[in-house]
Formats: C-alpha cells, structure tokens, sequence
C-alpha cells in the first residue's frame, strides 16, 4: 500500500474520533443545558482529544508524510489531502498532551459557568475561568508559532492562511462605510415598523414553520436532524450525518431566520462529494466560507422580496391572528429594518459587520496584553456606542451575549463577516450565470442556486483554500465591494431615499 493510502485510512479513524467528540458536543447542546455539573462531560471530551492528539502526533504519521511527500503521481484529492494532513501533523506535534487537554477541560466548564453568569448578566462570575481561557489559548499560539503574531495565529486556525494585518486591510475601509450608511437610513423620516415582529409567536408553531422551510431547501431529513438549543448550531456526527439546532425564543422571526442560516452550514456538508467522506477532506475549507454558505441563505435569499412572494401566505395561515390582514410589503419591509441592536445573532445585515469589528479588535488586544480581562465589559460598552451609536443596558445584552469565549474561540469571529464578504461575491457570480434565480424564489424553487453552490463550493470539500476556490468561483480575489454595492442597491428603496 502506498504511503498516501496508508495515510487515509490512519486518518479515517482520526476522523472517526473528531465525530465522535462532535456527538458529546451535540448531545451537550440539545440535551444537557440545564445540567449542574458539566464535570463527567469534560473528561470524555478531553479522553477524546488526548486520543487524537496521540494519533496525530505518532512518528508513524511523520514517517509516512516523508513518504508520501516523495511521490510524484498523487492526484489532485491526494494532494489536497497530504496537504491538511501535514498542517494538522505540525500544529499537533507542538503543542504538549497535557496542554490540548488542559484546553478541553477548561472549555467545557467554562461554558457551564458562561451560562451562568449570561443568566444572572453578572460578568464577574465568568471573569476567572475566561482569564484562563485567554492565557490557554496565548500559550497555544506561542507554541503554535504559524505567524510572528499570536492572533494571526489563532485566526489562522479558522481561515487558513488569513493574518491579522489581512483582515484589519478587508475591514478598515469598510467601516465608516457602514457607520455612515446606518446613520443615512436611520435619518429617513419614512423607517420601516417592525411593530408586527413584537407580537407573540407561539413557539411550537414557529418550530413546525421552520421545519416546513427546511425541507423546501432540500435539508435531507434522512442523514439529518433538527432540535432546539440555546445557541443555534449545525454539526456534523459522521459523512452522513449533519444535525442543526435552533431555538424560538427570541424576537420573530429569528427562529425562521437562524434556521435557514443553519440550513445554509448544513446544505455545505450535506453536499460534499461522496469520494471526500470519512477523509480529512470532508469539511467546509474555511470558517469564512462555510458562513458565506449560512450568510447567503439567511440574507440574500431569505430576505428578499422575491423569497416572501412565495412565503408570506404560508406565513399568514400559520400566524392567521398576527398576520392575516398585515401587507406583505410592510412585513418584508420590517424583517429588513436597519437599527443599530445589542445581540450580534439578531443583527440586520448593515450592522452585523460592525458587531464583529467590534469583537474583532477587543481580541487582538486581549491577545497582544493591552487590555485585561476585567476591563472588557466596560470597553465592550465603549466601542459599542463608537460603532453603533448605543450602550448594551447589562452584562447579558453587551459581553457576555456570545458563547466562543467560553469554548476558546479566539480568533473565530472574523470569519463571520469574512462570509459576509465571501457570499455577496459568490451570489454576485451566481446571479450573473443564473440570472433566473429570483424569479424561482417566487415558487418556492431553489433547486438552482443549490445545485450551483454544490458544484463549485459544496463538493470540493476543503481540496481548495478559500482563496483559491473564490478565484476560482469568481475570477478575483476577495472583493468587498460587492457586499457594499449589494446593501447600497437594497436598503435605500426599503427606507424611501
């Protein structure tokens, strides 16, 4: 057998673990929210991750690497596939056992204690176990050592090959374009009411909505599932096996909303050709490009005017009492309202990017030491007013709203508006080749779009990085202006200038 097929199937198993590690972490989500003690849960997690750490770091992977990178006949998925497995090889082999499972601990109980301090909106309680997460994941990128910076090399974890430096170049010209934009709208005399949003919505009946959507986009129920949890999210348990959350307990429709955006993730790893199943292979490449799947769902499709043609009478037979006189046109006006909120998940499009500058900068100072731990809630709140015009009234509305910090996901947040930027262009594409697609919105049709995503993003796996597969998709690099011509073609005529 052949160096890089011996490689495969030693990573099969690898991979066999991480979805198993991913069947604790689904299990915890759906069913364990409430649970006082989190602490038997730790320790299966981090049994886990010593044991892939073990396999990852064997000298029979670098003994076969060496081999394999000798070959000189290895196919295009070979070559993809000896790439990952050799960048997860050198990130593992630096970092000590005791380490990776020091993190995996601590993670898991810092987001028991999360939970805790969100529900009480008391920040000191969470204070503690998040220093220690910051100093873990500090010492994972001094150890690490990717790039002279340890936030690069944190970020570059999720977006292979982005850098600090990178991002801050794709965001700086784009925020006081957004801070200006917001202030231009919400200067309109004639803002849209989302008045209608605040009634009730009974939860059960907007579950059983969200579930009809899904299978209109072609979610496959049959190697997959959706369930309820606090923080909506979508996991792979094996090749064939991809479960969403979701949850209806905030403001209509966000059950609708945050169920297509995990839709989108789902539809990506649904969608993965079958050769790349059970291989290191068998992901989405990056964060960012497995949010601009999420992000295009949600927002591009989702919230235009053409998808609510077809939706709203559905809508209107499930909520008759709310909805039955409403215009659709006021409805599809007011779930596209512009205002600068408190919660990121609930976000409009126009100032979901400012939500994670906002995070974006905190970590690069939280990492680089010129800000601590105990100064967060009050820079939260500072920044907060700078960029969206507000102060967040408590802990649970301001910096404790997201969970990542507590699972040790520093460096992840920029890839969400990475996917902003990555779907407006990938859409761009798409309608230009398609030009169709709104039109088949109208009828509930989206088997085209779908069928283009799959074949020039979803069955690739991570065989291209995310640069190279958005040239390849689109001819260019990453582009932002097409986000920014995108929101400026929209929101104006919603908001009558």
């Amino acid at each position: 057998m052949s160096a890089i097929k011996e490689l495969r199937e030693y990573f099969e198993e690898i991979m066999r673990l991480n979805y198993i590690q991913a069947a604790l972490g689904w299990d915890q989500e759906v069913n364990m929210q409430n649970y006082k003690s989190l602490e038997g849960r730790s320790k299966q997690v981090s049994l886990i991750e010593k044991l892939v750490h073990k396999r990852l770091t064997s000298e029979k992977v670098g003994k076969l690497i060496n081999e394999a990178e000798k070959l000189s006949n290895l196919n295009e998925i070979e070559s993809a596939m000896l790439r990952e497995i050799t960048r997860e090889y050198n990130l593992a082999t630096k970092l000590p056992e005791e380490l990776v499972v020091e993190i995996a601990e601590t993670s898991i109980l810092a987001a028991k204690i999360w939970r805790e301090a969100r529900a009480k909106s008391d920040f000191s309680i969470f204070q503690n176990i998040l220093e220690k997460n910051i100093e873990l994941q500090k010492e994972k990128a001094r150890r690490l050592e990717t790039h002279p910076d340890m936030y690069s090399t944190l970020i570059d974890l999720y977006e292979p090959g982005a850098t600090y430096d990178w991002i801050t170049n794709v965001f700086n010209p784009i925020k006081p374009k957004l801070i200006d934009f917001v202030k231009r709208l919400n200067a309109s005399s004639d803002k849209p009411d989302d008045s209608i949003l605040k009634k009730n919505y009974d939860a059960d009946t907007q579950f059983e909505l969200s579930r009809e959507i899904l299978k209109k986009l072609d979610f496959d129920f049959d190697h997959g599932r959706q369930d309820k949890s606090t923080h909506p999210v979508t996991t792979s348990l094996a090749s064939l096996d991809t479960r969403i959350t979701t949850r209806t307990t905030e403001p209509f429709p966000d059950c609708i909303t945050s169920t297509i955006h995990e839709c989108g993730h789902a539809l990506y790893d649904m969608g993965i050709k079958e050769e790349l199943h059970d291989t290191i292979l068998c992901e989405g490449t990056s964060m960012g490009i497995h949010e601009s799947q999420s992000r295009m769902w949600e927002n591009l499709v989702a919230r235009s005017k053409e998808f609510w043609i077809y939706w709203y009478p559905i809508f209107q037979k499930y909520f008759p009492q709310n909805l039955k006189d409403y215009p659709m046109e006021k409805f599809y006006k007011a779930i596209n309202i512009v205002q600068p909120s408190y919660i990121r998940v609930n976000a409009d499009e126009v100032t979901y990017g400012l939500h994670i500058i906002l995070r974006f900068e905190l970590e690069k100072d939280l990492i680089d030491g010129k800000i601590q731990v105990k100064e967060l809630p009050e820079l939260w709140n500072s920044k907060f007013e700078d960029l969206l015009g507000i102060i967040p009234p408590n802990d649970a509305q301001g910096v404790l709203q997201d969970i990542h910090w507590s699972m040790g996901y520093i460096g992840y947040f920029p890839t969400y508006f990475l996917g902003n930027l990555y779907g407006a262009q990938i859409y761009n594409h798409a309608l230009k080749n398609h030009p169709s697609l709104p039109e088949e919105y109208k009828k509930g049709e989206y088997s085209t779009l779908l069928g283009y995503l799959k074949e020039n993003i979803h069955q690739y796996g991570k065989i291209y990085r995310a640069p190279e597969l958005i040239r390849k998709i689109t001819g260019e690099d990453l582009n932002p202006d097409y986000f920014i011509k995108y929101i400026q073609n929209k929101f104006p005529p919603i908001y009558g200038i």
